[in-house]
């Protein structure tokens, strides 16, 4: 039983890195308004990739961090996401595990990562949020979520109101912070992102989401201050907070609810 258990997360493994290479595809691509189909490239000598360069984690390793055409460094993006892809792969496997009628809800919560996987990279690297793809996650996103609700018996009446609520507490949070502060506290891009959060996770698990993204984020900016990495006023992307936050709230919501039930009760 722990081997074929074992076996089963070394898969999701490998599939989620897969994932998290193609991640960083769309990630890139985006960015560069390319189109999302040809062969990959070094960035540097443009030299067209095989499938030697191409294995998730490994080839990175391999090649060790650098082009085998130009020598130029790989950036370290590559590995992590992918390393990301998989931790997400496992995680949601290992969640659900005997997967005994959960495989909906497994895959729910792997793409739904992957999706705020490549707006994390986006964010990070360029502080840039493409609109359009969020808001067709969060149509898609929002409907798989309350599809799996219903099935799991709860009231249609009671989901519509927790996304409805959701999606309106989390985009007016943001789109207050982003007018009194004159676009200084929080970027357009973010809105939009909590937007999505808020639709896809309902109430009260997106508030969670948030309270874990300002605790991150605050800690995280307030340890670049201190280290004197970033200075007083500057930029920094508060997509990786919101994306831990709502990956927190997806999977530990439901116990913290749990809990709260029980101790105010």
């Amino acid at each position: 039983m722990f081997i074929t258990t074992l076996l089963i997360l070394v898969l999701a493994g490998v599939i989620g890195a897969v994932f998290g290479s193609f991640a960083n595809v769309v990630a890139i691509r985006t960015h560069d308004s390319s189109s999302l189909w040809g062969r990959s490239e070094c960035v540097h000598c443009k030299a067209k990739l095989h499938v030697r360069h191409l294995v998730p984690i490994i080839s990175w390793l391999w090649q060790k961090g650098r082009c085998t055409d130009c020598g130029k460094k790989i950036h370290i993006q590559y590995p992590l996401v992918e390393v990301g892809g998989a931790l997400l792969a496992v995680i949601s496997m290992a969640r659900h595990m005997p997967f005994d009628g959960q495989w909906p809800i497994i895959l729910f919560e792997f793409f739904f990562g992957i999706a705020l996987l490549i707006f994390l990279v986006m964010d990070a690297r360029w502080f840039e949020l493409p609109v359009e793809m969020m808001v067709g996650a969060g149509v898609i996103f929002s409907l798989w979520n309350m599809l799996l609700r219903v099935a799991a018996g709860e009231s249609v009446s009671v989901i519509a109101w927790s996304h409805v609520i959701g999606f309106a507490v989390a985009t007016s949070f943001f789109l207050l912070q982003w007018i009194v502060s004159g676009k200084r506290w929080v970027g357009s891009g973010d809105v939009w992102l909590a937007a999505v959060l808020g639709a896809v996770l309902g109430w009260p698990a997106v508030g969670f989401a948030v309270y874990f993204a300002y605790i991150l984020g605050g800690t995280v900016a307030v340890w670049l201050l201190l280290s004197h990495k970033i200075k007083t006023g500057a930029r920094v992307p508060f997509a990786p907070a919101l994306t831990v936050g709502a990956l927190a709230a997806m999977w530990w919501a439901p116990w913290i609810m749990a809990w709260l039930n029980y101790a105010f009760t």
